[in-house]
């Protein structure tokens, strides 16, 4: 993990002048000390964050209680925040005139990136929800709008019914993924300094407003410049100035170190550090930005395909694509070549059964058309993968592994994900136990299901979910899977061994559909009777919501 920083995003200092009688708020010094920031965006995320909260106002909000049942309980208003804030500072905004002696606002830089748009796997659908993974799928498909008050909003659930149509949302998917994906953009927001100053606090906010819009809009060439879809040509001559710098200041430091201690060394150190950050700065540099250029490459032609089903594994495979060293790269380069063929050859056998299958004849004849298309586009996509994967190998022994960007470092996560209970997804207090049980359960055979509960059984974990149970061995292997709606009887049994101790088993009587003959499994929890009447409960508890 990194180091946390101690540092406040914001710092003010106000030194107030003695009340004066005209009524005008005097500060002899106001000083105000952003700090830099580093900001990552996930577009999706932030379109699912204003849903949610824009359905609490909603919920809140409403004005009569439909659901009978609660109508005997008082209710309390959800407070109008926007409203409220008015009404609060509309007074303040007309009567209060503000004089700063001196007004200073420090510059401040912040690094922008972009995540790039990715559809969920089927997994992550069924575990976000339909609506979540609409969501991403209009991302990555560039159905992206501005919506009223500035919001940014998807068209959830277009679809394409003509060539043309078609033609315009694979353009519209390109251009939205090359304007959404920034790499490390450096935005450098100009300071203010003011003496002497007088003015109402709306024209103050206007001022403000007004400075750093335009502060934003000469940001502009180095946003373009930053993005990954041209390479991020800022980033690279950013980092080569770098190098040059270090190679001309560490020999430099050498020297000087030297002359204070008579030790020659020290300048060969420093034109040896001066030289090995030159070449990483360089080589790296140039080998990311080409990546850049190669992933932008296949990322369109990709769309290209017509194929989202295609389009959907490749997005999966690359976010969970590890640190690449060069030896390694050229491995995954010729997998992803390979792996491209393969693909185009057997579109064009699957598209056109697909299609058949939904649309009969005409179906038929746009799979083949789609299978004929991705035989010739899915090669070059493959091509221009393995490209990559070189130039993230190369990239990667050139750092030493070190692949992060220059803009965002991505953090290792600090703890399991946070667990959402039953059918209705309820939040409980963090329990460490419960969330990495869910994340366990996503790597099984329950994974994508409601997560319900678990039981540590030392060497056995029994995962719990909204339909189904799953006994997992010690490495991991299935014991024990079966549906509570299968399940036509759990009992506890104990029996008394040789030494008059007893030994405890939970037997539970399955039905089984595919022999349409019903079986006894056998849960042994030796003479631990607590372990055994807690296994109980735990099945139970699934049998009591078939």
């Amino acid at each position: 993990g990194g180091k946390c920083s101690n540092t406040p995003s914001l710092s003010i200092n106000l030194k107030f002048a003695p009340k004066h009688q005209s009524g005008i708020l005097c500060l002899r010094l106001a000083t105000i000390t952003p700090s830099n920031l580093a900001i990552a965006i996930d577009l999706a995320f932030i379109v699912r964050l204003q849903g949610l909260i824009t359905g609490l106002h909603a919920h809140f909000m409403r004005d009569k209680i439909k659901n009978s049942d609660l109508a005997d309980f008082e209710t309390i208003a959800f407070p109008d925040l926007v409203t409220n804030l008015d009404k609060f500072s509309a007074p303040v905004t007309e009567s209060v005139k503000l004089y700063f002696e001196g007004l200073t606002i420090l510059p401040s830089n912040i690094i922008l990136s972009v995540a790039p748009a990715r559809a969920l796997s089927s997994v992550q659908a069924l575990l976000e929800g339909d609506e979540a993974a609409a969501i991403h799928a209009a991302v990555r498909k560039g159905d992206v709008r501005l919506a009223d008050g500035g919001m940014v909003g998807v068209t959830v659930g277009r679809k394409n019914h003509t060539a043309i149509a078609v033609a315009r949302g694979v353009f519209k998917s390109i251009i939205v993924d090359a304007l959404l994906r920034l790499d490390g953009a450096s935005l450098q927001l100009s300071g203010v300094s003011l003496w002497n100053h007088e003015s109402t606090v709306q024209q103050m906010k206007t001022y403000l407003i007004a400075h750093y819009l335009t502060s934003l809009r000469s940001n502009v060439p180095a946003l373009l410049g930053s993005l990954a879809a041209f390479g991020n040509p800022v980033g690279l001559i950013r980092g080569i100035g770098d190098g040059v710098s270090d190679f001309v200041t560490e020999p430099v430091k050498g020297l000087k170190k030297s002359v204070e201690d008579f030790n020659p060394v020290h300048v060969v150190d420093g034109v040896a550090r001066g030289t090995e950050s030159l070449y990483v700065h360089t080589v790296g540099g140039i080998a990311e930005s080409a990546s850049m250029l190669t992933e932008t490459i296949s990322q369109n032609m990709a769309v290209l395909t017509l194929d989202r089903r295609y389009a959907q594994r490749r997005d999966i495979a690359r976010s969970k694509q590890a640190e690449l060293n060069f030896v390694e790269g050229i491995e995954s380069g010729v997998a992803q070549l390979v792996g491209g063929v393969i693909e185009g050859v057997t579109g064009i056998v699957k598209a056109p059964l697909r299609g058949a299958e939904r649309s009969g004849v005409e179906g038929f004849a746009k799979g083949f058309g789609k299978g004929l298309l991705g035989l010739l586009v899915k090669p070059i996509v493959g091509l221009s993968d393995a490209a990559t994967d070189v130039m993230i190998g190369v990239k990667g022994s050139v750092d030493g592994g070190q692949l992060a960007s220059r803009g965002v470092h991505s953090a290792p996560q600090i703890r399991p994900r946070r667990t959402m209970y039953g059918k209705d997804r309820t939040l409980r207090v963090y329990s460490l136990a419960d969330a990495a049980a869910s994340s366990l359960m996503l790597r099984t055979k329950l994974a994508g299901e409601s997560y319900l509960s678990h039981l540590d059984m030392g060497d056995r974990v029994l995962l719990v979910s909204q339909k189904r149970f799953v006994l997992l061995g010690s490495n991991g292997e299935d014991l024990l899977l079966a549906k509570f709606k299968h399940v036509r009887s759990v009992e506890l049994q104990s029996q008394k061994d040789q030494n008059d101790k007893y030994s405890w088993d939970v037997i539970l009587t399955i039905d089984s559909p595919r022999t349409n003959s019903m079986k006894r499994e056998i849960v042994a929890c030796g003479k631990n009777e607590s372990l055994a009447t807690e296994l109980m409960e735990q099945f139970q508890r699934g049998l009591a919501l078939v």
